[in-house]
């Protein structure tokens, strides 16, 4: 009997030392040495989500790539879970959407400084933001913009009579869209257009491409804004919140490998509205490269990794 029982203790232990060994995943939010890196299903945050994946691995970092994962809740909840330990986010949406926080912050260091405190209750750390501010705005063909002398919100309101509007789903019932515009403006023709027609959001260029319409709605960091010579109106009244872009990461994980903070933060400032445009539009645009190729090339051209 005894001998019966210590065998069974032996061949406990031996099961309990494979599974350890094995490992089923990471939900108990422990670090792990592979660190996996994850990412919406869009172009540009595939993009920034493989140049984190490339400055892991070239610091010598075991990477598993979860890129295009979703939208921002199965992407941040598997963050939350352990399944992924970073990814890019935004810190407009942080506030909005996981803080849900009614208020959009319009000033850059506010929104970091709130999304910070905010997510220390998911043990989540906000690394060094991007200036590029990938929120909505105004693109217009420079040359109707010269014709009629609009570069900012303000000149847009003025002439808004004269010109159509393209805008995506919901943006003209929002207050963060044309009824906000609207009141803002309202004692400078009130954000009143000519026309105004809806057009799905990812076909919100075509109507300037077929000159259907003389403005659209736009995110700064679009592609198309670049590869089509566009020009994107000033917010001269700061009425979009900011959406700046930084590594969402596992404190867990950060503490562990304390070295990726400087990495990742070193490419924040290469990070601008129009690398981003360009880089966008190399993917989205007539030449369709891929994304681990312009990433790449990006990354050594700026010397964040070695070729």
């Amino acid at each position: 009997m005894k001998k019966r029982f210590l065998s069974m203790v032996a061949v406990m232990l031996a099961l309990a030392l494979v599974l350890a060994g094995c490992g089923g995943g990471k939900s108990d939010g422990s670090a792990s040495d592979t660190i996996t890196v994850g990412s919406k299903d869009n172009t540009e945050n595939h993009l920034i989500g493989e140049m984190y994946a490339l400055i892991l691995e070239d610091m010598g970092l075991k990477v598993k790539r979860q890129l295009s994962l979703g939208g921002t809740a199965p992407t941040f909840e598997a963050l939350k879970k352990g399944d992924l330990d970073l990814y890019p986010e935004y810190t407009g949406t942080g506030l909005t959407v996981m803080l849900g926080e009614t208020e959009p912050e319009k000033d850059p260091v506010r929104a970091l400084e709130r999304v910070r405190e905010g997510f220390k209750q998911w043990n989540l750390e906000w690394l060094e933001p991007a200036s590029e501010n990938a929120t909505y705005g105004f693109a217009m063909k420079k040359e109707k913009a010269e014709q009629y002398g609009i570069r900012t919100f303000t000149d847009l309101a003025e002439h808004s009579h004269e010109l159509v509007l393209a805008y995506p789903q919901e943006f003209d019932v929002r207050e963060d869209g044309l009824p906000g515009l609207q009141k803002v403006f309202a004692d400078k023709g009130g954000f009143k257009f000519k026309k105004q027609f809806q057009i799905d959001y990812s076909l919100r260029y075509k109507p300037l491409e077929n000159d259907e319409a003389d403005v659209t709605v736009s995110v700064g960091t679009d592609g198309q804004i670049a590869g089509m010579g566009l020009q994107l109106l000033i917010d001269d009244v700061g009425f979009f919140p900011v959406y700046n872009v930084a590594p969402l990461i596992r404190k867990e994980v950060l503490d562990a490998h304390p070295q990726i903070k400087d990495r990742l933060n070193a490419l924040a400032p290469l990070l601008t509205d129009a690398a981003m445009q360009e880089l966008n539009w190399k993917v989205d645009g007539p030449d369709k490269m891929e994304i681990e190729e312009v990433a790449k090339q990006f990354l050594i051209e700026n010397n964040l990794i070695k070729g």
